[in-house]
C-alpha cells in the first residue's frame, strides 16, 4: 500500500491527465538518506579512494620525470663541463690573438713610421745633394781658370787634414798619350778657405811648389799648414801646372 502519491502535471498542458507516482514510505525515506549521505558519500569516496590512487598515479608519473631529468642531466653536465673547458680555451687563444695582434700593429705602425722617416730623410738628403752639386759645379765655374792649352791631368788627387795641416798628393798623365810635354814643368798647390766661392777666390792661400816631369816621375806629394780660418769652413786643394806662365793642367778636391 503506498503511503504516498506524487502528481506531475505539464503547465502547457492542463486538459491532460497528470502522470501519478505512488512512493511507499520506505522508499522515501530511502531517497531522502541517500541526498543527504551521497555528498558525505561521495566526499568519503573521492578522499579515501581516488585521490589517493590518482596521487599515486601522479607521483610515479613525477618520479618516471624525475628519474628521465636526471638520465637527461649527466649528458648535459657533461656537456657543459666540456663547454666551460672549450670556453676557456677559446678565451686564452683569443687574449693571446689579441697580444700578437697588437704586437703586430705596433710593429707595423713603428715601421710606417720609420718609411715615413727615411722617406723624409732621403728627399732631404737628395735635396742637398743637389744642392752641393750646384755648388760644386759653381766653385768649379768660378775656380778653375781658363787653360793655355791642357796637356795634364790630375790621377787620384786626394787630400786629408789632420793636425793642423793637409797632406795631399796626385798622380799625373798625359791628357794625349802622344803629345810632346815638357819636362820643366811647376806644380802650383794652394789650399783655399772661405764660406762661398768668391771668398775663396779673394782669399790669399798657401802655396806650394813642386817641379814636376810627368816623362819621368808622374807623381808629387806634400804638406801645407792650414790656417787658422780653415776650422768650420769649405776648404779646398787648389793644384794648377804651369809651363812658364802657361797653364797647362788644373785640378781641386775639398777636403
Amino acid at each position: 500500500m503506498y503511503s504516498y502519491t506524487v502528481l506531475i502535471m505539464r503547465k502547457d498542458a492542463t486538459d491532460k491527465r497528470p502522470m501519478t507516482l505512488h512512493i511507499s514510505a520506505r522508499l522515501l525515506w530511502v531517497l531522502v538518506v541517500l541526498a543527504l549521505t551521497s555528498p558525505f558519500v561521495g566526499f568519503m569516496l573521492s578522499a579515501g579512494w581516488l585521490a589517493p590512487v590518482w596521487l599515486r598515479l601522479n607521483l610515479k608519473n613525477m618520479e618516471q620525470a624525475v628519474e628521465d631529468a636526471e638520465k637527461n642531466l649527466h649528458p648535459l653536465q657533461k656537456q657543459n663541463a666540456d663547454l666551460a673547458a672549450r670556453k676557456a680555451t677559446l678565451e686564452e687563444q683569443l687574449q693571446k690573438a689579441r697580444q700578437e695582434l697588437a704586437g703586430i700593429e705596433t710593429r707595423v705602425t713603428m715601421a710606417e713610421t720609420a718609411k715615413q722617416e727615411a722617406s723624409t730623410r732621403l728627399a732631404a738628403a737628395e735635396t742637398e745633394l743637389i744642392t752641393l752639386k750646384q755648388s760644386l759645379a759653381t766653385y768649379e765655374k768660378l775656380l778653375k781658370p781658363k787653360l793655355d792649352r791642357e796637356l795634364v791631368q790630375c790621377v787620384d788627387l786626394n787630400a786629408v787634414a789632420k793636425d793642423g795641416a793637409v797632406r795631399y798628393g796626385s798622380g799625373f798623365a798625359k791628357v794625349v798619350r802622344t803629345a810632346q810635354v815638357p819636362a820643366n814643368l811647376v806644380a802650383k798647390v794652394r789650399v783655399l778657405v772661405g764660406d762661398n766661392a768668391v771668398m775663396m777666390e779673394q782669399g790669399k792661400g798657401l802655396v806650394a811648389e813642386h817641379a814636376l816631369d810627368v816623362n819621368k816621375s808622374p807623381k808629387l806629394a806634400g804638406e801645407l799648414k792650414l790656417p787658422a780660418s780653415a776650422s768650420g769652413a769649405t776648404r779646398l786643394l787648389d793644384l794648377k801646372i804651369y809651363d812658364g806662365s802657361q797653364v797647362v793642367g788644373y785640378c781641386w778636391k775639398a777636403f
